[in-house]
């Protein structure tokens, strides 16, 4: 990797980070948590001893026997205060290598079928707290505490110098952003690490036969490739959308209502609260150089097959009066952002689903997801089950989907397996003819 004005050679990174080890002994409790191959060591589990350490040091953390059980980084903000680098023994920068190196091994697949995916994708990849997304000819790189500034450097350099041999193609440019705000911790400005340019700017993208283009940065933090699984499948199964009338509730940028389109859909209702994501959507289908306003809520614009609205869907359903729709796809926001918002979360997860059903044709198909890591996927179910036999419907079959290559999960990691996709197929009131 040519140098550039401001990056630091991987070799300087190393000896640096191997210099500022220091030596860190965890409790009992720790100790299991780094034994079983969790990411995390919470805050509440460190000892006084974590005051003689600063935001951002690195850490060698042996068991009371003095036994190297891994290393660390520790975080002086927010639950998270030790993420784990590696496990059993010093740091070894061979095994970092071929820690990313099977990142690119994982995803070789995807390479054929779209130029939009995630690269590393955190604690699922035994890189916590960092991720690195390719959208065309741009990698997005997002990290999630300040304290790992130094890591992520470190990995995306590697990630670089390892991607043309693992037949990855260079990125022209590199950007680096804020996820949204995360605890305490201001977000840090958006800057380039390769490839200066003006943002925001469009990259071109394309997902099987579909092609679009992606504002970078992204609206609402990111452009939530996790949902590829359900536009791959949309675009597979398409006598699920073929001939429709479709709903997408929180549609967001618009390329999950453009996979239904391309999969034969008679029309597509979109609908988002954000007007910045409806405008970047209208910009993609609308054919006239005006772009598009959402400023005025409720209002329904259509383009070609494709009617958008701005409403807030936890408020006022009022603007689709008594229309039905044959394919619901309810894709809400993160509704459980802490421990303390979960009952709230799940009673709004109840809600939206009991509004989709008075706008599902009997016998049509509900597509449910979820992106709140803190119900679980059995929970998630529960809720779409309960939900549904409350307002007197059933279904004839569930399919879960699983994540795509790009989003894999641990087991000894359940908060990574945070998003879910659940279609319900066939979906009637009780008493009415299941259709086959």
């Amino acid at each position: 990797m040519k140098k550039q004005s401001g990056e630091i050679p991987l070799l300087f990174l190393y000896s640096e980070t191997l210099k500022s080890f220091r030596r860190y002994q965890v409790n009992k409790t720790s100790e299991s948590v780094l034994r079983s191959g969790h990411p995390w060591i919470l805050n509440g589990n460190l000892s006084s001893a974590i005051s003689a350490f600063q935001d951002g040091d690195w850490m060698k953390l042996v068991s009371g026997q003095n036994e190297i059980l891994g290393t660390g980084i520790y975080s002086s903000n927010g639950p998270i205060g030790i993420r784990i680098i590696q496990t059993e023994g010093d740091f070894s920068l061979d095994r970092l290598k071929q820690t990313i190196k099977n990142t690119f091994q994982l995803r070789k697949a995807l390479r054929e079928e779209t130029n939009a995916y995630r690269l590393v994708h955190g604690e699922n990849d035994r890189l916590p707290g960092v991720t690195v997304d390719r959208y065309g000819k741009t990698w997005v790189v997002q990290t999630y505490s300040r304290s790992l500034r130094k890591f992520s450097r470190l990995v995306v350099r590697i990630l670089y110098s390892q991607a043309k041999e693992e037949g990855e193609s260079l990125p022209e440019k590199i950007l680096w952003i804020s996820p949204q705000r995360i605890g305490s911790e201001e977000a840090i400005p958006v800057r380039f690490s390769r490839g200066k340019r003006e943002t925001p700017y469009d990259e071109e993208i394309f997902l099987e036969t579909v092609k679009w283009k992606t504002t970078l940065p992204g609206q609402k933090g990111g452009f939530f490739l996790d949902v590829r699984n359900l536009r791959s499948y949309l675009l597979e199964k398409r006598e699920l959308a073929k001939d429709k009338e479709c709903l997408h509730l929180f549609c967001h940028t618009g390329l999950t209502s453009a996979c239904l389109e391309e999969a034969g859909a008679r029309s597509i209702f979109s609908v988002d609260g954000a007007k910045e994501a409806l405008e970047e959507f209208a910009s993609r289908i609308s054919s006239s150089e005006i772009h598009p306003s959402f400023e005025e809520k409720n209002r329904i614009q259509t383009f070609g097959k494709h009617s958008l609205v701005r409403a807030d869907l936890f408020r006022d359903w009022n603007f689709l009066e008594d229309r039905k729709f044959s394919l619901i796809v309810l894709d809400p926001p993160n509704l459980t952002p802490n421990q303390n918002s979960i009952p709230a979360g799940k009673k709004a997860y109840r809600s939206l689903i009991s509004k989709a059903l008075s706008h599902l044709e009997p016998g049509g198909d509900l597509i449910l997801l979820s992106c709140s890591g803190r119900i679980r996927e059995s929970e998630f179910e529960k809720i779409g089950r309960e939900t549904l036999v409350h307002r007197g419907w059933k279904y004839r079959e569930l399919e879960r989907l699983v994540p795509e290559q790009d989003h894999p999960t641990r087991k000894e990691f359940p908060e990574g397996k945070y998003f879910k996709v659940h279609i319900y197929k066939g979906v009637s009131p009780v008493g009415a003819p299941t259709k086959i």
